[in-house]
């Protein structure tokens, strides 16, 4: 358990103190998730109750922890993942590792296949075309988070096998360097949704439970729709966070 926090640093003590309950929240070596009523962290930290206060106050408002009335502040279950605004075309898993998170990725679906009508439209298709499918779960503690089904125009011989995919992590490593095709770019599509019986049982909840489902249709260097992705995520362990401006 760290407890240490620098006085002389210009990080405020409530921000070092967030930092360090966020480290342990997310199983940083612990196996017991740290006590978050007032008292004890006051007593743990030495300090007023002020930048307990405002920690607590941060955590609920990132989604780390919830309060309830009269009974106190709990951590929330699962996995506290937050996307970025901007993340890499097939970078979530290198994502995921950088927060230390640790994820594990297995394929579970691997061909050549007839492009559905949603994707044929995405990627302007004009007469039907076999895509290559890729279909993979990734999962932080032995848990399922996402289920990520994927659809990329390749040459018609082009047909990786599965241990070479989860060598490489992602197939757009794999692809690039096989074929010379870069993405570039991604056009998403966010919203809320409820499982479907095949996509609960990939991720071990209920049917119609809350999920995230991200779209994405993903763009060559030369500006052409060449890929398009449908991921779904458990909605209680990912937060989405967007930059505005004027």
């Amino acid at each position: 358990m760290q407890d240490a926090i620098d006085r002389s640093s210009t990080v405020p003590l409530y921000s070092q103190i967030k930092q360090i309950l966020i480290g342990e929240l997310q199983g940083a070596g612990r196996a017991t998730a740290p006590t978050l009523t007032e008292v004890s962290l006051i007593k743990r930290f030495h300090v007023s109750r002020a930048p307990i206060r405002q920690a607590l106050k941060e955590l609920v408002d990132e989604g780390y922890v919830v309060r309830q009335r009269a009974k106190g502040t709990f951590p929330v279950r699962g996995v506290n993942v937050r996307l970025p605004s901007a993340l890499e075309l097939g970078g979530l898993t290198r994502y995921l590792a950088e927060q230390g998170l640790k994820p594990t990725s297995r394929i579970t679906g691997l061909a050549r296949v007839d492009a559905p009508k949603e994707v044929r439209e995405a990627l302007a298709l004009e007469s039907p075309e076999k895509l290559l499918y890729v279909e993979r779960i990734i999962s932080v503690k032995g848990a399922p988070l996402v289920l990520a089904r994927t659809y990329l125009c390749t040459p018609p011989d082009f047909l990786p096998d599965i241990e070479e995919l989860e060598r490489m992590g992602t197939v757009m490593v794999l692809i690039e360097r096989s074929l010379g095709v870069i993405f570039k770019r991604g056009e998403q599509h966010i919203w809320a949704s409820g499982a479907s019986r095949e996509e609960a049982q990939a991720l071990e909840v209920k049917v119609g439970a809350p999920v995230l489902v991200t779209v994405t249709t993903m763009f060559t260097s030369d500006g052409h729709p060449g890929g398009w992705r449908r991921a779904v995520h458990r909605a209680d362990d990912f937060k989405c966070s967007f930059n505005l401006g004027r």
